[in-house]
């Protein structure tokens, strides 16, 4: 008698892959945008529909419980595998996916030595179970975004695995062929039980492995969207604050721009909300392809802005924001009210990698402050001495000038609420 009973096995993948066939598609039937999923429970379905012709099978070849049944569970594996790429928003290369099950049934059911030879036709069927595990393993490896999700290596674990398994199936089924009616409990050499064993196993961690995949995407975006501002698509203060203080412990220093939209509350009094709101976008969209990779641009709150530099100094810090700040001031958006035009004043601070994120931010505030109190649409920077100095911009009558400004630095909160009391 042999160690395992190969057809309870057969019924417990059955089973295993009807009840994972069902969640699937009850999530599905949630979030119906999800290719993902009907794709999944798709498969699920179509590779227990094939187990049920595969157990059917007699001591012959038949069309439909030899080439259908196996065809069903090939084409199972390769849905599996267009949802994978759904999930990643890749184009569905349903061509790719239907060849291999349309290769098995051309071949057995039209070469006399396919249908007579049980052992050809396991070498070609582990072949093709071999391609398809191997191009799911693949798609993981292939996408930064499976990288995010931890589950994603295990879901290469598992198909590679699989794949594995069918390829050393090849020359066991060589060295061992079987005999008689696999469906029929005959028995069969060991190695052909514990693949099937594995089989059974595949099904069951193939099914949770995909529930944790969802899972963690769907926390992945809460997290994305409780880091990110809403309007522009950029980081938000909670996010930038938590990378900041990162970038605080490294000892390579850098640069914080803090930058405030000028006259903003009159913008959205004479153009509307729809316009301040444009701008508000056009800004961000101009602040985050300036800056250097790396760097970080969040919204603060309101019309401010903040940028991170890693490893800028105080010469490559200004220049970055002139590029901003001129970029921006002749960035035109037409409305129904007229023509939008907008500056942004901008205090630059630099950092050696041992301050407090407070007492930075403090620092690059009050260079803001002296840029709007100066005549905005300018560039203010804190040297050593930590007074306020003009930098770069159009400074009073419109002309460059690089006179200091002997103004006291203010704290956080004071030059803040003079933003908030009118001086935006």
């Amino acid at each position: 008698m042999g160690t395992l009973h190969t057809p309870t096995i057969m019924f417990s993948s059955f089973a295993t892959l009807i009840i994972f066939g069902v969640f699937f598609g009850l999530a599905w039937w949630q979030e119906r945008k999800s290719v993902e999923l009907m794709l999944w429970s798709s498969a699920f379905f179509t590779g227990a529909f094939g187990f049920v012709l595969l157990a059917l099978r007699g001591d012959g070849y038949q069309f439909v419980t030899i080439s259908l049944g196996n065809a069903l569970a090939v084409l199972a594996l390769a849905m599996i595998w267009l949802g994978l790429r759904a999930f990643d928003n890749q184009p569905l290369k349903v061509v790719s996916a239907l060849a291999g099950p349309a290769i098995w049934i051309a071949i057995t059911y039209f070469s006399d030595h396919f249908r007579e030879s049980v052992t050809s036709r396991i070498v070609l069927y582990s072949v093709l179970i071999f391609v398809y595990s191997t191009l799911v393993a693949l798609e993981i490896f292939r996408s930064d975004n499976f990288r995010r999700l931890p589950s994603s290596y295990i879901v290469a674990f598992v198909f590679g695995s699989h794949g594995v398994f069918y390829l050393v199936r090849i020359p066991l089924v060589l060295l061992w062929p079987l005999t008689g009616n696999t469906a029929s409990g005959a028995e069969q050499p060991l190695w052909y039980q514990f693949v099937t064993f594995e089989l059974f196993l595949h099904c069951l961690a193939g099914g949770f492995v995909f529930f944790a995949l969802v899972k963690e995407r769907t926390q992945h975006r809460y997290k994305l969207a409780s880091e990110t501002d809403a309007l522009t698509g950029v980081p938000n203060r909670r996010a930038f604050l938590a990378q900041f203080d990162a970038f605080l412990t490294t000892p390579k220093g850098g640069a914080l721009l803090y930058m405030d939209i000028d006259h903003f509350k009159a913008i959205n009094d004479r153009f509307g909300h729809a316009a301040g709101d444009q701008v508000l976008m056009d800004f961000a969209e101009i602040a985050a392809r300036t800056v250097p990779g790396g760097a970080i641009v969040a919204r603060m709150g309101g019309e401010e802005f903040a940028a991170c530099l890693p490893a800028a100094d105080h010469t490559e810090a200004i220049a970055v924001a002139e590029r901003i700040r001129s970029d921006f001031e002749t960035r035109r958006l037409g409305t129904a009210k007229g023509v939008v035009s907008a500056t942004v004043s901008i205090g630059v601070s630099t950092f050696i990698g041992r301050e407090e994120a407070h007492q930075v931010i403090c620092t690059a505030d009050a260079a803001l402050y002296a840029a709007k109190s100066a005549g905005r649409n300018t560039i203010w920077s804190t040297g050593r001495s930590g007074v306020p100095q003009f930098a770069a911009g159009q400074q009073g009558d419109g002309t460059s000038s690089h006179r200091p400004a002997m103004l006291s630095i203010r704290s956080c909160g004071s030059s803040a609420a003079a933003r908030q009391s009118g001086m935006t």
